[in-house]
C-alpha cells in the first residue's frame, strides 16, 4: 500500500511552529518527512523557520535548520536575517552559530539596522562584544546616518559606549541632521554617558552646547 500523500502546507506550518518553539525533534521528524525548509509564514512577517528560531534563540533547532540547507541570507518582511533578529534578542549562542555558518555580517534590513545596530539598541552589551570581535563595523550607519555608538548614547547605554569607544568608535561623528553621540546623550538627559563622551574626546562644538546647558540651568 502506498504511503499517504505529504501535506506541504501543513507540514510547513508545523515545521514553523516547532522552530519558533524551539522542538528540534520534532522538527527534525517534519523535515524527514518532507517539510519545505524555506517555507514563509506569511502571517508572522514572513518569516521562515530558521527567522523565527533564532528569534528566540533556540540554536540546537537554528543548527539542524542549517544543516538541512535553511538560507543564512533570507529576510521577513521587514529585511531581518536571522543573524539581526537573533542579535537584537541579545542571543549570544545563536549569533555566534550564525556567523560560524557564515552569516552576513553586514546584512541590513530596512532602516539600515545592522546585527550590531540593533544589539546596541536593545543594550546586549555581551553580544555587542561578540560582533565586534567578529568584525562588525562600529561605523556602519542606519537611513537616518546614526551609527551604534550615537544609538548607544542616545539611549543611555553607558556600558555599551565605553565598549564602543574602547573599539574606535568615532565619537564624532555625525548623523544626517549633524548630531553627534555627546549631543543625543544630552538631548536623552543621560548625564552618566554626558560625562563618560566628555572624558573620551566628544566633540568640542556638543561640549560647548552642554556647557553652556549646565551654566543656564544653575543660574535658574
Amino acid at each position: 500500500m502506498a504511503a499517504p500523500a505529504v501535506d506541504v502546507e501543513t507540514t510547513a506550518v508545523a515545521l514553523w511552529e516547532a522552530a519558533k518553539e524551539g522542538n528540534t525533534a520534532e522538527a527534525r521528524r517534519l523535515l524527514d518527512a518532507g517539510a519545505p525548509v524555506e517555507w514563509k509564514n506569511a502571517a508572522s512577517s514572513v518569516a521562515t523557520a530558521l527567522v523565527a528560531a533564532a528569534q528566540r534563540g533556540h540554536k540546537d533547532t537554528v543548527g539542524l535548520l542549517l544543516d538541512w540547507g535553511a538560507d543564512l541570507e533570507a529576510k521577513n518582511m521587514g529585511g531581518f536575517t536571522a543573524l539581526i533578529v537573533a542579535a537584537a534578542g541579545g542571543h549570544s549562542g545563536t549569533v555566534e552559530l550564525l556567523l560560524d555558518r557564515g552569516a552576513d555580517l553586514e546584512a541590513k534590513a530596512e532602516g539600515g539596522f545592522t546585527a550590531l545596530i540593533m544589539a546596541v539598541m536593545r543594550g546586549h552589551s555581551d553580544t555587542v562584544g561578540l560582533l565586534l570581535d567578529r568584525g562588525a563595523d562600529p561605523e556602519a550607519k542606519d537611513r537616518d546616518g546614526s551609527t551604534s555608538l550615537m544609538k548607544a548614547a542616545a539611549g543611555g547605554h553607558s556600558g555599551t559606549v565605553g565598549l564602543l569607544l574602547d573599539r574606535g568608535a568615532d565619537p564624532e561623528a555625525k548623523d544626517r541632521d549633524g548630531l553627534t553621540s555627546l549631543a543625543m546623550a544630552a538631548a536623552g538627559g543621560h548625564s552618566g554617558t554626558v560625562e563618560l563622551l566628555l572624558d573620551r574626546g566628544g566633540d568640542l562644538e556638543a561640549k560647548a552646547a552642554v556647557c553652556r546647558a549646565r551654566a543656564t540651568s544653575a543660574q535658574d
